[in-house]
């Protein structure tokens, strides 16, 4: 099955495998062990469209989701009636009521955020939620010293029971870093201190560390969407999101003709270059354009070929000169895909693969297919 939005003619394409997602998801599920495997789907499930991504996931046995702001739980919420979803950034200010009547689960980041939920819990009855540690992040959640006042003040528990108790790795791309066991022994230690309830440290890097750091649930992110929690093509699983874009014009230099703003690409010889179109404002990074070293690399004709000069809002420049067959008008182009995979693309932007989904915009055709 094949589902394509609507959207211009002769535009760029992004086509998403629904059924690679869902072998994904199998895949990190049977690398969780033991462990529940929760899926994150924040920032519109990494720009692939949560409207889509969450029904394959229930599909594939996914019953709890993590999304990062309110809202996005509220948009999770009607795509999943019945699963587990939880709020990273916490409890916004006057915002338990909202929470409950959802039935969104706030990760609570603060001994603040812990009194608001209990005094909402004693007036309405008790509702999940989890608590938040930062092991040496130093992004959201308590710090040692809130953890060891909340063990000090059992009575912040009262009318209300943890549902988990979570932390994030900060260095879960690198293996041999040594603050991943700094991290996870910083864990251990907090999760004694509180109540008894299930664990989460491991997202999609720390399954890859090993059995100890997945506890009882883990959160797959990237390796969902086929890019590599350690950003290298070699580790990721199956490609996911394939973006395509079409050849508009082809266009002959000669030696000394120059490339784009800046005129910052000279040709040293006779060339063959072709128009692509998608730029920065489809969500490129705009670096990918003007590589001195490790030359970006688009793939066409089944041969990759060089981005030259900067990169326009609307348009990229790509070398034709050494392809062994003609390129047309409407050829397509693989920007990103099974061909080029997106961790390459984004070393080569100096950026990640989280980065280039999530900047996808909305101006792409988009397909989804499931076969």
């Amino acid at each position: 099955m094949t589902e394509v939005s609507a959207s211009s003619a002769g535009s760029a394409q992004v086509t998403i495998n629904l059924a690679a997602l869902g072998r994904n998801y199998q895949t990190m599920r049977d690398r969780s062990g033991a462990a529940e495997a929760a899926a994150v789907i924040k920032a519109d499930a990494y720009g692939l469209g949560m409207a889509k991504i969450v029904p394959k996931l229930l599909d594939e046995g996914c019953r709890t989701f993590f999304v990062a702001l309110e809202a996005e739980g509220h948009a999770a919420r009607a795509h999943a009636p019945d699963a587990d979803i939880y709020v990273l950034n916490g409890l916004p200010p006057g915002a338990a009521k909202r929470f409950a009547v959802a039935d969104l689960r706030p990760c609570l980041i603060s001994l603040e955020q812990i009194g608001d939920w209990q005094s909402f819990c004693q007036q309405n009855g008790s509702h999940p939620a989890c608590i938040f540690v930062d092991t040496g992040f130093n992004r959201l959640g308590l710090d040692a010293a809130d953890v060891l006042a909340l063990a000090d003040n059992p009575a912040l528990f009262e009318g209300w029971t943890p549902a988990l108790v979570a932390s994030h790795l900060a260095c879960a791309d690198d293996g041999e870093h040594p603050m991943n066991r700094a991290q996870l022994e910083k864990f251990k230690f907090a999760r004694d201190l509180l109540p008894d309830a299930p664990a989460s440290l491991a997202n999609s890097g720390g399954v890859m560390l090993g059995a100890d750091y997945c506890f009882d649930m883990t959160r797959i992110g990237i390796s969902l969407y086929g890019g590599s929690p350690h950003a290298s093509e070699k580790t990721a699983l199956e490609s996911v999101v394939t973006l395509t874009a079409p050849v508009l014009q082809t266009r002959a230099l000669g030696a000394g003709d120059s490339v784009g703003y800046g005129a910052t690409f000279t040709a040293a010889r006779d060339m063959t270059i072709a128009l692509i179109g998608l730029g920065y404002g489809d969500g490129l990074p705009r670096s990918l354009g003007n590589r001195d070293t490790g030359i970006a690399r688009v793939m066409c004709n089944n041969t990759p070929v060089p981005i030259l000069g900067r990169m326009s809002m609307d348009t990229l420049a790509i070398d034709l000169t050494d392809l062994a067959r003609p390129v047309e008008i409407g050829d397509t182009v693989e920007i990103f895909g099974p061909n080029n995979p997106i961790d390459a693309l984004a070393a080569q932007a100096q950026t990640l693969s989280y980065e280039l989904l999530t900047g996808l915009g909305g101006r792409y055709n988009r397909n989804y297919e499931d076969n």
